[in-house]
């Protein structure tokens, strides 16, 4: 059996099998900017997430052999997966630790499969192989940590990716992968090798405030989400992209990455210095977690 576990609208669980939503719990989340802009939700609940997920469900494949694994479109201006396909685009990242359903762990350094795995995914708690969806990120050169299981274990993925490549990308959603990260960068430099990775810090509602500082203290960039504790903590940023779910750079590795998406954006972008974070009230997810 095909079985799925998403993590949506401020980590809310959805359980997927065989292409079909068998469980959604009760939303925490009572409003999400990005929810309104891509699909006027204007009130979170069990019925509005059903059709977000089914219509990702049906328009990407996801959780299914249909799985899209590749795509030109920035479905927001500054995503994980959109900042990360410009990187390697750009040729700023030789590729990208990734997480898809059907595969776990994936090492891709096509540009446009970054933007398909991440582009349709939210937060992949645990997800169970899918030949198909295997069998086509493999035919476009990507890497796939543990066919068998499907095992999401970015610190691995990392390691993984740095036996053919140096400069790689990894999201990571919480402390424990952020330390492991760091730690197997930190073994290939401390033997010679070339190596760097820039972390993402990706689906961090919920999390604690000590956790928080420590994750943000290791990560490169992070999203906000619905984080109260990360939104708070953002004041020592460098830069900040947007402003309803922003996404923070903490690095100057970071920042090199951040600035180089905005030679990808075609519609007109403001830039202006100021105190962060900047967040207008009514324009931030509800309530912050």
């Amino acid at each position: 059996m095909s079985r799925h576990v998403i993590e949506a609208s401020g980590k809310t669980r959805i359980v997927i099998e065989n292409g079909e939503i068998k469980e959604i719990e009760e939303p925490k989340l009572e409003y999400c900017p990005v929810q309104d802009i891509l699909l006027g939700v204007k009130r979170i609940s069990v019925e509005t997430i059903r059709r977000g997920v089914a219509l990702r469900v049906e328009r990407f494949g996801m959780c299914t052999p249909r799985r899209v694994i590749e795509l030109d479109d920035d479905l927001v201006a500054f995503g994980a997966s959109e900042i990360f396909s410009s990187a390697v685009r750009s040729g700023l990242l030789d590729a990208v630790v990734q997480v898809c359903d059907g595969a776990g762990t994936v090492v891709a350094a096509d540009s446009r499969v970054v933007q398909g795995i991440g582009g349709a995914m939210s937060g992949l708690a645990e997800t169970s192989p899918i030949p198909e969806v295997i069998r086509k990120l493999k035919t476009k050169g990507s890497i796939i940590l543990d066919e068998a299981n499907a095992t999401i274990d970015q610190a691995k993925g990392l390691e993984l990716a740095f036996e053919k490549y140096d400069n790689v990308g990894v999201t990571v959603c919480n402390l424990d992968d952020a330390k492991r990260c760091r730690e197997v960068e930190a073994a290939k430099q401390a033997a010679g090798e070339k190596k760097s990775a820039v972390l993402f810090g990706v689906h961090v509602t919920g999390m604690s405030e000590a956790e928080a500082k420590k994750f943000m203290e290791l990560v490169d960039l992070v999203t906000a989400c619905a984080s109260k504790h990360v939104r708070h903590l953002a004041s020592n940023a460098l830069l900040q992209l947007g402003v309803a779910v922003p996404i923070f750079v903490l690095s100057e590795k970071g920042k090199e990455v951040a600035l180089n998406r905005i030679k990808h954006i075609k519609r007109q972008i403001l830039i202006k210095t100021g105190e962060l974070p900047e967040l207008p009230e009514g324009r931030q997810p509800r309530p912050l977690l």
